[in-house]
């Protein structure tokens, strides 16, 4: 963990991960009981003594209303609708055996967009973009963990989130004006890998109150796509497009579950992050004209430009979360579950920015039901949790001063979604 490095940000993050999960609002640091473990608290990995499987698929949509209310501007709104997300997600738990048997368990987790592995886009600053919805749910992610049995009632986990920065190495280019060709062009551009790590802690004082808490590095996506071209017997243009996108930022979670009775559990988390430390969504552009010729006219610094990247001023948050799961039957369960997230960005009534987020209220539910293979493939029964999810942001207004090329407008927004998973013990 001392070694940790940035990752990007994902829509586990957003959304969650897996509909049981989705369903309780994301109360799940203590009370994940499957391969979800991976992502909510992977010290949870040492409970399972079987292996399981799952492999789900969700799908969101965000209805969003953004409108001028005062000023002669016009409102450039083509990023005021975020487009639909949709993916798979699939993971395993693997108990080891032999000496370290119910001691140490291995989780893995995968979250795959199902129309790009990969989108960063950064909206010019005079056109209002939803910061979390637009493009974080478009991005591929891995999670990996180990959890280990310290005690019978207490567990460790550590794990990494892989993933990846578009990275350029530059592109070369080589023009000959007075010929008006290109002599020379080149690219050197990889996506290069970056962890994270994760970690959480269990503890179970008495079988029917589960403590966990659990900690993820701060998250974020860095582009830079460096660029020069030779413009023979004049001079050169370098530039270098950068940024950072995805970003989420250092969280720590608490929480506890408690089984009321045998069919009923209650999970409460509280979730802080540090978005205090959150960079610019914008793009950075720094241009660099240099020459023999343009510095026997004195022109060598006097067409550089570099674009202003201030700090975005966003506040650390405070998450609640609160889930219920109601077994009313050994093979059916229902579940529900909301939460309140503040949110991070600041009103927006300075030129430059216009990022679009607000207060968050969520509620949702959802039901999880088993039943025997009737191919008779599998021994142990098929576990189907299906989830519906809400998201209300509530209405904000951004009054910007008549000077500004932007109008004050007004927004809200309703984020709908689904979940589906298919989960099975071996």
């Amino acid at each position: 963990m001392l070694a940790g490095t940035g990752a990007a940000a994902n829509t586990m993050e957003t959304f969650g991960l897996g509909p049981r999960g989705a369903a309780m609002a994301g109360a799940q640091v203590a009370d994940a009981n499957d391969y979800t473990a991976v992502f909510y608290n992977p010290a949870m990995l040492a409970l399972r003594k079987d292996i399981n499987f799952g492999f789900g698929f969700s799908w969101h949509r965000a209805a969003t209303d953004v409108r001028r209310t005062a000023g002669n501007a016009e409102l450039d709104c083509k990023y005021c609708t975020p487009p639909d997300s949709a993916g798979f997600n699939l993971g395993l738990i693997f108990p080891l055996g032999g000496k370290v048997k119910n001691r140490v368990a291995l989780g893995l987790g995968v979250y795959l967009p199902s129309q790009r592995l990969l989108r960063t886009q950064a909206a010019d600053p005079n056109r209002p973009f939803w910061y979390l919805y637009n493009s974080s749910p478009e991005r591929i992610v891995l999670n990996a963990a180990a959890g280990v049995r310290i005690l019978d009632n207490l567990t460790l986990g550590l794990g990494v989130q892989a993933l990846a920065n578009l990275v350029g190495q530059g592109a070369t280019m080589q023009v000959d004006l007075f010929s008006k060709t290109v002599t020379q062009r080149e690219i050197d551009s990889t996506l290069a890998t970056r962890t994270g790590p994760v970690a959480g802690l269990y503890f179970a004082p008495v079988p029917s109150v589960r403590l966990g808490a659990s900690f993820r590095w701060e998250m974020a996506l860095l582009y830079e796509i460096p660029a020069t071209v030779d413009l023979q017997g004049i001079g050169s243009l370098a530039f270098t497009v950068s940024g950072t996108s995805h970003y989420t930022p250092h969280t720590f979670t608490l929480g506890g579950a408690w089984d009321v009775s045998p069919d009923v559990t209650v999970a409460l988390d509280g979730e802080y992050a540090m978005w205090s430390q959150a960079p610019s969504p914008y793009v950075n552009l720094v241009i660099d004209l240099s020459g023999d010729t343009l510095n026997a006219l004195g022109l060598a610094n006097a067409l550089d430009i570099n674009s202003p990247q201030g700090s975005p001023g966003f506040a650390d948050t405070l998450t609640g979360r609160l889930g219920v799961e109601y077994r009313l039957a050994p093979n059916f369960e229902v579940r529900a579950g909301a939460y309140y997230r503040p949110t991070p960005v600041p009103k927006q009534d300075v030129p430059f920015t216009n990022i679009l987020d607000a207060d968050a209220v969520g509620l949702n539910g959802g039901i999880g039901f088993s039943f025997a293979d009737p191919l008779e493939i599998f021994e142990a029964p098929v576990q189907i949790d299906l989830t519906a999810q809400g998201t209300f942001l509530l209405a904000r207004e951004a009054v910007k001063e008549s000077t500004d090329t932007v109008p004050s407008y007004g927004y809200s927004g309703t984020v709908y979604g689904l979940n589906a998973a298919v989960r099975y013990d071996f």
